[in-house]
């Protein structure tokens, strides 16, 4: 190949002549028929969570357990307590439950009680704002189970006419072998005859959650029903 003056050797792969690949075509609409916006991430863009805050009461009497079972679910077995320490007037924890299958997640800000009577003034505003309580007895102590109807009628009483949804928990339930223990049984009978859950939990091996997460999708459920109340009067 002879090339005159000034001539260039063709290069067979110019970038002229290369043709990119056209786009690809816009997904056809969904059922809804919405159409495409022309935003290939859009399906991954998540819309912001929504945060239900729901205020919980545990109630017993001292050493029945409380505080270890709130620390243990804020923050895992390893946050169980070596040292026992009574709780003077309140404490404050906060968790949040993320309800399965929708973006929903609810706030549980947990106010441990101190188990003395002498606290009980302190006591009654953070009774009287609950959403929910927890009713806590230790299955290695059967005046904690006989004192929670005590405790039951003191939280109504503050109340008045304002109803609570709850759960009775049974806690130190690696203890059940030990003599003179509460049985199942008796929790269960207590609970019938009040219209209440029982859970047994464990603080010691981690075995708490299941009394907070079922306090958290019932709070979800209600605050559902409500807002479909309120768009039922419009």
């Amino acid at each position: 190949l002879k090339l005159g003056e000034g001539e260039k050797v063709p290069f067979p792969w110019a970038m002229s002549d290369i043709g990119l690949p056209p786009p690809p075509p816009p997904p056809p609409p969904g059922e809804g028929g919405e159409a495409y916006d022309g935003n290939p991430f859009g399906a991954l863009v998540q819309p912001p969570p929504l945060v239900l805050r729901c205020k919980v009461v545990l109630l017993g009497d001292s050493a029945a357990g409380k505080t270890s079972l709130a620390k243990v679910f804020q923050g895992g077995a390893q946050s169980f307590p070596k040292n026992y320490n009574m709780t003077i007037g309140v404490d404050f924890l906060v968790k949040r439950v993320n309800i399965p299958e929708t973006n929903v997640a609810v706030e549980l800000y947990i106010v441990d009680c101190g188990g003395f009577s002498v606290c009980q003034d302190s006591l009654r505003p953070q009774w009287e704002t609950a959403n929910a309580m927890m009713l806590v007895y230790d299955v290695a102590n059967p005046e904690s189970l006989s004192h929670l109807e005590d405790w039951y009628a003191q939280l109504k009483y503050a109340r008045g006419e304002s109803a609570i949804s709850g759960v009775v928990i049974a806690t130190k339930t690696d203890l059940m072998d030990q003599p003179g223990c509460i049985s199942v049984e008796q929790g269960h009978q207590f609970c019938a005859e009040r219209g209440l859950e029982l859970f047994e939990t464990c603080s010691s091996r981690g075995v708490v959650d299941a009394p907070f997460h079922f306090i958290a999708e019932r709070f979800y459920h209600k605050y559902g029903e409500r807002k479909q109340e309120l768009e039922n009067l419009h």
